[in-house]
């Protein structure tokens, strides 16, 4: 059982603090044992505007689930003895106390100077939060540099540190999608998500000691700065806020969106590669819709195309189809699938001389299997892989000779497109076991699945999402390099941007028979239909 310390401003704190505390205390691999109260915990000097931008950015944004609430950790912590600290550095006989303790891991949930002080009389090092690129103690507030820089992706971190003397190393690291309008906003999904860290690698370093703890190549750099932001950032950041939100305001005074989902449709050719965007002619969609997350299936000699079939006036999507013609030309889609919740992503598949369906259904919180019962038009609910669960996109495929779903999934405080988890089985219907190094990938710019995977040139690709800038904003082809019962590897192939079509700024699936490919783009709305070389 791994002895663990945690280093508090009090034993009032915020609920994502208190998050880590109670996953720790309900471990079976883990205790705390130690409760350092650090009273010179404190933010650094902020500007009195900047003070008011957060406070009305939080009355105004606060989530139900609010990560900064503050909550009391008293009753998990009943009966572990404390150590009080007002200084920046540990005392001799305060570092005697912790070696008393004999701690494997002291937890700070934000860098100070504690974090190197003590680092000696501990046996695992002292494990500290960081929130942004900076991989030291900084004044600055926590993801303010992303919105200051504009930059899209915000990255939070856990990071080690051995000795008195070591700069530090990243054990685990985030990437997640900034709100350019809101740091409050910004922030609380990321608080949530950050908390998952410790308990993942304090279950690694219990299963397979330190060496399983490996470092991550640092990245970005300190221009997130040392110190609050002043005034000026805080005024022209507002400007900025205020021209966002009225542009926000004169696009929902019409009636349908500018823009919409649009699906491509062309025929397969050897002198064109997946990530060639040309060739491709949009499907025909009434103006009440929008049609997305295209899915092809083989069937007797006949391609079908399955579909997201967004109405507008429902606020939610059926599922549709239609044939598609030997050139490629697609039929009408007529819906197959309705439910009293919103349904995508249907994936369609033949299994031991059955036609399955898996469509996303994360707002009934399960992931749902259905059988044709009369294929392509006529479905009907068959099992459940996954229950109670915030799962997106699950997408199922038998690798040899077991199945694996592959899926974005969250515990519904932060966004599904931030971590892919892998789960296998023996059987479709399962039981479904998840990967033990879950999630497999942290990263808002390519953890959402965007359609099947397939074989090119012998390497097996997965396509994923980049929802860093916006939702489906870009489509990322990784090759598979390792996919097991204990690991998992891939590295990024190719991409396709937005702006490799014209008026396009969004591309979120894709996916391919041996005769056809499809894809889906955000385009105006007013995109001719059967328009050429625009998907």
């Amino acid at each position: 059982m791994l002895r663990i310390g945690v280093v508090l401003d009090s034993f009032i704190s915020s609920a994502w603090v208190v998050k880590v505390i109670e996953g720790i205390q309900s471990s079976d691999f883990a205790r705390i044992e130690l409760v350092v109260l650090h009273a010179g915990s404190r933010p650094g000097r902020r500007s009195a505007l900047f003070g008011l931008y957060e406070r009305w950015d939080y009355r105004r944004n606060k989530a139900s689930c609010d990560a900064t609430a503050q909550v009391d950790a008293a009753p998990l912590l009943r009966n572990i003895p404390s150590l009080a600290v007002d200084a920046d550095v540990f005392s001799e006989d305060q570092l005697s106390a912790i070696r008393r303790r004999d701690l494997d891991v002291l937890l700070l949930f934000r860098p100070s100077g504690l974090w190197r002080s003590a680092a000696d009389a501990v046996r695992y090092g002292v494990w500290s939060f960081h929130f942004g690129d900076n991989t030291r103690e900084t004044d600055a507030p926590d993801l303010w540099g992303a919105l200051v820089r504009r930059n899209p992706v915000s990255t939070s971190s856990l990071r080690i540190v051995t000795g008195a003397h070591d700069e530090g190393r990243t054990i685990y690291r985030s990437h997640a999608s900034t709100d350019q309008l809101s740091i409050y906003s910004s922030r609380n999904p990321v608080y949530w998500k950050t908390a998952e860290f410790a308990l993942r690698r304090l279950r690694d370093l219990d299963r397979h000691g330190m060496e399983s703890i490996k470092s991550l190549p640092d990245e970005g750099d300190a221009r997130d700065g040392n110190r609050g932001p002043s005034s000026l950032q805080v005024i022209l950041f507002m400007r900025r806020h205020v021209a966002r939100w009225l542009q926000a305001r004169i696009a929902s005074m019409h009636r349908w969106p500018r823009t919409r989902w649009f699906i491509g449709i062309r025929r397969r050719s050897e002198d064109r590669s997946f990530d060639d965007t040309s060739g491709y002619r949009l499907l025909p969609c009434p103006e009440d819709r929008f049609y997305a997350d295209p899915f092809l299936v083989e069937k007797d000699g006949k391609t079908f195309l399955f579909l997201e079939d967004f109405r507008y006036r429902e606020g939610r999507a059926v599922l549709s189809y239609c044939e598609l013609g030997e050139d490629g030309t697609p039929g009408v889609p007529v819906e197959v699938l309705r439910r009293p919740y919103h349904l995508s992503y249907p994936y369609v598949f033949e299994h031991e001389g059955e036609m399955y369906m898996i469509p996303e259904t994360k707002e009934n919180r399960r992931v749902e299997l259905y059988r044709a019962t009369n294929f392509p038009a006529e479905w009907t609910f068959e099992a459940v892989l996954l229950d109670d669960v915030h799962v997106v996109d699950a997408t199922v495929q038998k690798i040899d000779g077991r199945f694996w779903m592959f899926a974005g999934v969250s515990d519904g405080r932060y966004s599904n497109s931030d971590e892919l988890c892998l789960f296998y089985a023996d059987a479709l219907k399962g039981p479904w076991t998840p990967h033990p190094a879950n999630p497999v990938c942290s990263d808002v710019r390519r953890s959402r699945p965007a359609g099947l995977l397939f074989y090119d040139e012998g390497r097996l690709v997965r396509p994923s999402q980049d929802c860093g800038k916006a939702y489906g904003y870009a489509l990322v082809f990784s090759e598979v390099v390792t996919l097991n019962e204990e690991k998992f590897e891939e590295r990024v192939l190719r991409r396709i941007e937005p702006g490799s079509v014209k008026g396009c700024i969004g591309t979120h699936t894709y996916n391919r028979t041996k005769r056809f490919e499809v894809i889906d783009r955000t385009l105006p709305a007013n995109t001719a239909k059967g328009d050429a070389d625009r998907a």
